[in-house]
């Protein structure tokens, strides 16, 4: 009988939740350190191509541990390991290129975490990071890309923050996209913000965050961002040592509890727009791309600090 990971990843989301709660109930003596991990699984429906025959479904989980270390309430440093998988289920009719063009894609990230302050206001954090992204059976050494993340931001109010940024990501075939970001946390209305934010294993930059509190321990969230996820491919397929790339613009919507300061879940369901599939050979060449109809998507994230 046929296990849709996404099952096991929700269910021991919900086992970890039970057997920390515990452990969140326990008193915390305060320190500089605060270790966090974050687990989550999201499964994209089935949807067809719209130039090419076929179409695909996925599933993908993700998990990372961060360590920092702060030194005062703005200034703190820290590491983070994270890796997951996507798993991409193609119909056997699928002709993207020729055929069906890769399985199991891994993905795995070493990061690091700078934040400052300077002057009475202003605050600076820095993101490099390291990713390997890969089929399952590729070359890891020519898996490698680069990052980096900064931005800079002043407290203008007690209800807004805000700031430039920039983003710059190594490509797999000797190229760079640079992009903007908005540092941004306004607490607009009563319960109302807008925030910028990551997401557990968001591909390359911040999303934004509209956020509404229910209570002091539920809220809701629609988040949008733009994601690019590239990886190199194996020696078979349709176009072996080639690389394969995913765009869209998933747009969620997510509950979340906050059962105590330091552990937090979260469900969300939503939509990926603008989907894009691209096939390139080993020297960079375009191979096919086709889009991809709106696909539903939903699943579930799981964070515990201490």
């Amino acid at each position: 009988m046929t296990r849709n990971p996404i099952t096991f990843t929700l269910a021991a989301v919900c086992c970890l939740l039970i057997s920390l709660e515990a452990f969140a109930q326990a008193p915390q003596q305060p320190s500089p350190w605060q270790f966090t991990f974050q687990l989550g699984g999201a499964h994209q429906s089935q949807v067809d191509l719209k130039d090419t025959e076929g179409g695909f479904t996925t599933d993908r989980w993700f998990a990372s541990a961060g360590l920092d270390y702060g030194w005062s309430r703005r200034d703190s440093v820290g590491i983070s390991v994270g890796a997951g998988r996507s798993n991409y289920e193609f119909d056997e009719d699928t002709l993207l290129g020729g055929g069906i063009p890769w399985g199991k894609i891994e993905d795995q990230r070493l990061s690091f975490t700078g934040r400052f302050g300077f002057g009475e206001t202003g605050s600076m954090i820095i993101v490099p990071s390291i990713r390997l992204n890969k089929e399952s059976n590729a070359s890891s050494s020519d898996a490698r890309s680069y990052g980096l993340l900064a931005a800079a931001f002043w407290r203008i109010s007690d209800t807004l923050t805000i700031g430039p940024g920039l983003g710059v990501f190594t490509r797999l075939e000797d190229s760079t996209r640079v992009f903007p970001i908005l540092a941004i946390d306004w607490k607009f209305a009563e319960k109302w913000s807008l925030s910028t934010g990551r997401g557990l294993a968001a591909s390359q930059g911040p999303g934004l965050t509209l956020d509404y509190q229910l209570t002091p321990s539920w809220s809701l969230g629609l988040t949008g961002r733009y994601e690019d996820v590239e990886f190199r491919l194996d020696d078979e397929g349709p176009a072996p040592n080639g690389i394969g790339r995913d765009q869209s613009f998933p747009l969620v919507l997510s509950a979340r509890l906050e059962a105590k300061p330091n552990l937090a879940f979260s469900i969300f369901a939503g939509v990926e727009l603008g989907g894009r599939l691209t096939l390139l050979d080993e020297f960079d060449k375009e191979v096919q791309e086709s889009d991809y109809d709106p696909a539903a998507l939903f699943g579930a994230t799981f964070e515990i600090k201490f």
